[in-house]
């Protein structure tokens, strides 16, 4: 049986996913929806989709689309992934779901309610380099973690109209980049932090530029943790431990971790070769439906709704409303 996918938002993100959708086996895109026709037309012939809506709710509710994956601005998506839920159909939402706590809570609300799946897609952990080192972690390969260091930075020309810069559009590298390295962190560590404190530079428009950001967790682990829109650093990860560290390189869209002891001896080393990330993620929604689950165990709904709950926290510190 093919699982049939409707996508709405046709921007960068939507090509990258339509282009992985396509490699992934009894998957189809049947249907794509946006408000620009010519965008629409071009990207169904692109990506081989049957049906094209001007109208969201249309997508939402043709019976042949089983699921609907949003990849709008950030600004929509609780709207759109409400109308999903509403409808009675499964979602896959990019990230991040819901930019505030009650946002997020409402949806995950609403989706046990109607017995609806629904995932935020956090690509990042179901990578197979991701699964590896939290293998690591959880065997006690590094002893007890003591540190989280991630960064997820790069640099775009500044232009108020942009996405990442407009307010209207919830820009700002929080939202952006900064749900990676948070959910990044509360995935390897399995907790969330008890105490989140951070640092902001804004751009002209409000929105929050570049950010440093501490956690501390109960376990005893911290978290040192960066996301900018305005300068470019390596994106790597670093967990570090008593009897060891993992690095992740390029850690969002990582292809490669290593495990090194104390006297810095590489241990034992993982590499995929896969070109596309985004199909497994793919997999693992599909795995998801086929059973009728509701909710992913590698990015469960309270997991995305505590990160939601952190960007509360950092947004207050930070004086952005």
């Amino acid at each position: 049986m093919n699982i049939k996918y409707g996508i709405i938002g046709l921007g960068g993100i939507a090509q990258v996913f339509a282009r992985a959708l396509n490699a992934v086996p009894d998957t189809e895109l049947v249907a794509v929806a946006s408000g620009n026709r010519e965008r629409a037309e071009a990207f169904s012939k692109k990506f081989e989709a049957s049906k094209i809506y001007d109208s969201y709710i249309e997508l939402i509710q043709d019976n042949e689309v089983d699921v609907v994956y949003v990849a709008l601005t950030h600004n929509f998506h609780f709207n759109i992934v409400k109308m999903c839920l509403e409808n009675g159909k499964a979602v896959l939402c990019e990230k991040p779901l819901a930019i505030n706590k009650e946002d997020a809570e409402e949806l995950v609300a609403l989706s046990r309610s109607k017995r609806v799946l629904l995932m935020e897609a956090m690509w990042t952990r179901c990578l197979p380099s991701f699964q590896k080192a939290k293998e690591w972690v959880n065997s006690g390969r590094i002893g007890d973690v003591r540190l989280v260091d991630a960064k997820f930075c790069f640099n775009t020309p500044y232009d108020p109209e942009h996405r990442l810069f407009n307010p209207q559009l919830a820009g700002g590298s929080l939202y952006d980049v900064g749900v990676y390295v948070i959910e990044f962190t509360t995935g390897i560590l399995g907790e969330k932090p008890d105490m989140v404190s951070g640092f902001a530079t804004k751009a002209d428009t409000g929105v929050d530029d570049f950010a440093v950001i501490n956690m501390s967790f109960k376990s005893g682990a911290l978290a040192m943790l960066s996301c900018g829109v305005r300068a470019d650093v390596n994106r790597d990860a670093g967990i570090y431990g008593t009897n060891g560290r993992i690095v992740l390189y390029e850690f969002f869209s990582s292809k490669k971790c290593e495990l090194y002891d104390n006297n810095n001896n590489l241990v034992e080393s993982f590499e995929d070769d896969c070109q596309e990330g985004f199909v497994y993620q793919i997999k693992h929604f599909n795995k998801l439906f086929e059973k009728g689950k509701l909710e992913s165990d590698i990015i469960p709904l309270e997991d995305t709704a505590n990160c939601a709950d952190i960007f509360d926290k950092l947004m207050n510190q930070w004086g952005i409303v």
